[in-house]
């Protein structure tokens, strides 16, 4: 069997990244030849928690959403547009984009569907996060750790955390 290239989203607390980090675990006990990476923002606690369980972690630019209408609303746009930059060149060549939710999840759904990589999503939380919302567009294959009752997690598989 060829060797694959893994992409993990999740990051900024640790809700998003212990999953990916125990589905990472298991992904690499199964297929010790594939390749995983780490995608992450320089403001996570992904930066100390993926290098020290020994996974490669690349870096993209957090978009910084406000929760408001304000100007820097215009400079958000710009953040995501490199930050949708980076991930496609990142991920690009990569076989499969498994999202947990976080900063960096939102440019990297959108650049694996842009360049054409399967995702799968896993939402921890009773209310999915706008991040996986987005990358629901684009992706059938999700998951959550509790039933969602609404939206398009309703129908996800139920896997636990």
């Amino acid at each position: 069997m060829n060797s694959r290239t893994i992409f993990f989203a999740g990051g900024g607390t640790a809700g998003h990244i212990q999953p990916a980090l125990a589905v990472a675990r298991n992904w690499q006990r199964d297929n010790p030849g594939d390749r995983i990476v780490f995608l992450g923002t320089s403001s996570g606690l992904e930066t100390s928690l993926v290098p020290e369980s020994g996974f490669e972690l690349q870096l993209i630019t957090r978009v910084r959403v406000p929760r408001k209408l304000s100007p820097s609303l215009l400079n958000a746009a710009f953040q995501l547009l490199r930050a949708i930059s980076e991930s496609r060149r990142i991920i690009r060549g990569g076989d499969l984009l498994i999202g947990f939710g976080g900063y960096v999840c939102a440019p990297a759904y959108i650049a694996a569907a842009m360049n054409k990589i399967p995702t799968v999503i896993h939402e921890a939380n009773a209310k999915p996060g706008w991040s996986n919302r987005l990358g629901a567009l684009f992706t059938k294959s999700l998951a959550v750790g509790i039933p969602v009752t609404d939206g398009k997690f309703a129908t996800a598989l139920v896997t636990g955390i």
